[in-house]
């Protein structure tokens, strides 16, 4: 036990040594999230990233040594702007979105925002967001064969709901409401771009609202959303899978 406790205060005094070393080298990061016309979005999550060196070890791939990890998330204020303080320096990735709004995180839909920090300085940088549209899927679910709870890490997903684009490309959807009649998925998509609705299902079967049967072995709809309106489907769970012998 005094080995351990020996162990524990020499390893915690190293970190504060490493720590009060490191403090005149920390920086900051500022800036400010804007429509793609200038506006000031207030209430924004801004998540941040710095980039390090990865190398191999083993099979596996690990930040190098002596690299700072370091990722975090902030909100704007009312006129827009954030501050983060007590960064390393580096290169960082910036990330943002609105929360129930159909802005576009750059992350998900084109890149992230690089920016650098130097030792000790103050970087500043605008994340400009474009807006998109909701794409909006009802699954109606009258038998009451698909989970009612809003998708969490570890819920069984009894339906895959997304969109496939470009060469390959996936975005899933968001299981956003559950009532006695159904659930409710949603995903902000960008206009004017062309989409295939991608329905996946090992344990139902799936009619459209004409009746039709749904391929849920991951189905390729097409569909392109119009800018300012949002891009509705509605569909029945008809039944469960059969059973795969």
């Amino acid at each position: 036990m005094r080995i351990l406790k020996t162990a524990c205060l020499s390893y915690i005094a190293a970190m504060s040594c490493a720590l009060a070393q490191s403090g005149a080298a920390m920086g900051s990061l500022q800036g400010s999230v804007t429509d793609s016309q200038g506006r000031a979005l207030a209430g924004a999550s801004v998540r941040y990233q710095r980039v390090v060196a990865i190398v191999g070890t083993g099979r596996n791939l690990a930040p190098a040594p002596g690299e700072a990890v370091v990722r975090g998330a902030t909100t704007t204020a009312a006129d827009g702007t954030f501050a983060v303080a007590s960064l390393p320096a580096g290169d960082y990735l910036l990330c943002a979105d609105v929360p129930s709004t159909a802005y576009l995180d750059p992350c998900r839909w084109t890149q992230p925002v690089r920016v650098a920090l130097s030792a000790g300085g103050i970087s500043t940088q605008t994340v400009a967001l474009a807006l998109g549209v909701f794409l909006r899927v009802r699954v109606n679910d009258p038998a009451g064969l698909l989970p009612k709870v809003i998708d969490g890490p570890w819920t069984p997903r009894k339906l895959l709901v997304g969109v496939s684009y470009a060469n390959g490309a996936y975005q899933g959807a968001t299981k956003t409401g559950v009532d006695s009649a159904g659930s409710d998925y949603q995903l902000v998509i960008p206009a004017s771009t062309p989409f295939h609705l991608w329905l996946f299902s090992r344990d139902v079967t799936l009619v459209d609202a004409a009746g039709s049967a749904v391929d849920v072995s991951g189905s390729q709809i097409p569909f392109q959303a119009a800018p300012g309106q949002d891009q509705v489907f509605t569909y029945t769970v008809s039944g469960p899978a059969a059973a795969v012998r």
